[in-house]
């Protein structure tokens, strides 16, 4: 993994509380999504890939999605893309629901939130230039194109890092990293607000995604733009977020400011997870909690709460109940009968 200072810098320097003065930028309440799909004996089953979700991300800040393969980072990222439809709950953009958005107002919504995506090999098209990528979305976002789309090409190349004379190149003659520089030189091309990036620095070598990190800081700074950031790799997510969201199996388990959740854990999964992960520098103290027992299915999700089956201080309460979010500390909240009340991650 990356060094955290020289991968990150000051990247969450803004205060949740600063970035949330004027409201959230993007919010969502309650969000639930299931998908059909084949069951036992030939039948259809509904699984259940988001369970009441609520988030809300503040301009300029970033907010971290955590959890394992198959919690539901993705669906819901892509529920906030608009690429997926909840079956309810609501999603609030300054206020706004863009599900209810059509024709042009639905086109111009489009512009203020892009993507950039986890595969830099994968995600460009190797037969177009870098110029005809960056400018791709001017096709259909016309009326944003700029009068000058060349000039506006080359100061995007220069914004991420890359040179004019890259222009003319095709993604087969870029590395990795410069791949994925070319991808956020797209996504800022229509200058978004909010954008959200699905693993973007997982694909590539480990001092590449410094630089990358580097990159999405600056940016930031500079531009004032927000990130919901999901990843799998934790010392990333603490040293990028502003706040964080543990997830897991559909449901959003615990939230609060990062360094809060990273260091006094309030559920017993993210207990769990923060003592697995790799510590930079001295070694970390307590002791690593290991999980028994695998990830329920989301076809058949336990009674309750949903971790109680791996959980090693469950109660008959927690088979019976669903437990409901509880602030535990400012801004700190938890979805558990039994909060750990903040006792250092493998205590």
């Amino acid at each position: 993994m990356p060094d955290a200072t020289a991968a990150t810098g000051s990247a969450a320097a803004p205060a949740a509380s600063a970035a949330q003065a004027g409201g959230p930028l993007l919010s969502a309440t309650g969000l639930r999504k299931s998908f059909r799909v084949a069951g036992g004996n030939g039948g259809k089953a509904d699984l259940t890939a988001l369970d009441g979700v609520d988030l809300h991300v503040g301009r300029g800040e970033t907010l971290g999605l955590v959890g394992e393969s198959g919690c539901g980072k993705s669906t819901l990222a892509r529920v906030l893309l608009l690429l997926e439809r909840p079956d309810a709950g609501t999603v609030r953009f300054e206020g706004t629901d863009p599900f209810a958005l059509r024709g042009r107002d639905l086109l111009k919504w489009r512009r203020r939130v892009q993507m950039v995506f986890q595969d830099p090999f994968a995600s460009l098209n190797a037969r177009m230039s870098a110029a005809d990528i960056i400018g791709e979305p001017w096709r259909t976002h016309r009326d944003a194109a700029p009068a000058d789309r060349d000039q506006r090409v080359r100061e995007l190349l220069d914004l991420v890092g890359l040179r004019p004379g890259d222009a003319r190149r095709y993604p087969g003659e870029f590395s990795g990293g410069q791949r994925q520089r070319l991808g956020i030189a797209r996504a800022l091309a229509l200058g978004p607000e909010l954008i959200v990036c699905d693993e973007p620095v997982s694909a590539l070598d480990l001092s590449v995604q410094a630089q990358v990190l580097n990159l999405l800081a600056d940016l930031q700074q500079r531009l004032g733009v927000s990130y919901v950031f999901i990843s799998h790799d934790l010392s990333v997510v603490r040293h990028v977020a502003d706040r964080v969201s543990v997830m897991y199996l559909g449901k959003v388990v615990e939230h609060g400011p990062t360094e809060s959740v990273f260091e006094r854990p309030l559920h017993p999964y993210t207990a769990a997870l923060m003592s697995a992960a790799p510590s930079l520098g001295a070694a970390r103290s307590g002791r690593r909690i290991l999980l028994s027992g695998e990830i329920p299915s989301p076809l058949d999700p336990p009674s309750g709460c949903r971790f109680r089956t791996r959980c090693r201080q469950a109660t008959d309460l927690c088979a019976e109940t669903p437990p409901a979010p509880a602030e535990v500390r400012e801004h700190h909240e938890t979805l558990c009968h039994f909060p750990l009340e903040g006792a250092p991650a493998g205590a």
